[in-house]
């Protein structure tokens, strides 16, 4: 008897009914429908959004192994939005294991979106892009303009709908951003043969980009607390 109660408690649970996004590993939320958040295993959703409809904002983190180093990746913030029921979805990410497949992934971030059933999920992607200086960034503020622009990715409860639509200035949606190509350092060719491996190893850089350096600087600020970020806009203020 006892474990026939504890069965229908469980089965008429909030929690059993609940919607949720899963996350994959090293995969972090910067907004979840237009708020700011950073949540790493699992999304509640929110079901009295207008049709169910879901928009979640998230960065890609890796770590791989290249020439004998270690690389971080911090990817662009890639926006899903998909409609949701009363289950649990699976977020599902590609492995980055070279700079190479770090940049596809940039240039085309392949996601996988499956029910509690195993079944796909239909759902639209885009990516959040802002020019300059990536450092303290408000997203809440971004996504609010890309929900304007009426964006591919875009939800309907945060665009402005007014019958004098012509009166409004038109808005560019965002246009993706062209991988970062990894361009190797030439290396000269008036050596002798004994110095080959010597001159290989000099001129070896790390296969990192600039592009990478920002998302990674804006990743950590976001990370620190308010003092921390005060401290580090007086250094490079």
């Amino acid at each position: 008897m006892r474990h026939i109660i504890a069965l229908l408690c469980l089965t008429l649970s909030p929690m059993g009914i609940a919607a949720s996004l899963q996350l994959p590993d090293r995969a972090e939320t910067v907004l979840v429908n237009g708020k700011a958040s950073q949540q790493q295993s699992s999304v509640k959703l929110d079901l009295s959004m207008p049709d169910n409809m879901q928009q979640i904002a998230f960065r890609y983190q890796a770590r791989y192994r290249d020439n004998g180093s270690q690389n971080d990746f911090v990817s662009d913030v890639v926006i899903l939005r998909f409609q949701a029921s009363e289950q649990n979805y699976q977020l599902t990410l590609p492995t980055i294991n070279s700079a190479s497949r770090a940049n596809q992934f940039n240039d085309q971030p392949t996601i996988t979106l499956t029910d509690n059933t195993g079944k796909s999920i239909v759902f639209t992607q885009d990516k959040l892009m802002k020019s300059g200086l990536q450092i303290g960034r408000n997203f809440a503020q971004e996504i609010a303009l890309y929900n304007e622009s009426g964006a591919i990715a875009a939800i309907a409860s945060a665009k402005r709908i007014t019958s004098k639509t012509t009166t409004a200035a038109p808005v560019v949606p965002l246009a993706p951003v062209a991988p970062v190509a990894l361009v190797p350092v030439a290396k000269t060719t008036e050596v002798t043969a004994s110095n080959n491996t010597a001159d290989t190893q000099v001129n070896k850089t790390e296969d990192i980009t600039q592009a990478e350096v920002s998302r990674m600087l804006d990743y950590w600020y976001q990370k620190a607390n308010p003092n921390t970020q005060a401290e580090f806009k007086a250094k490079i203020n």
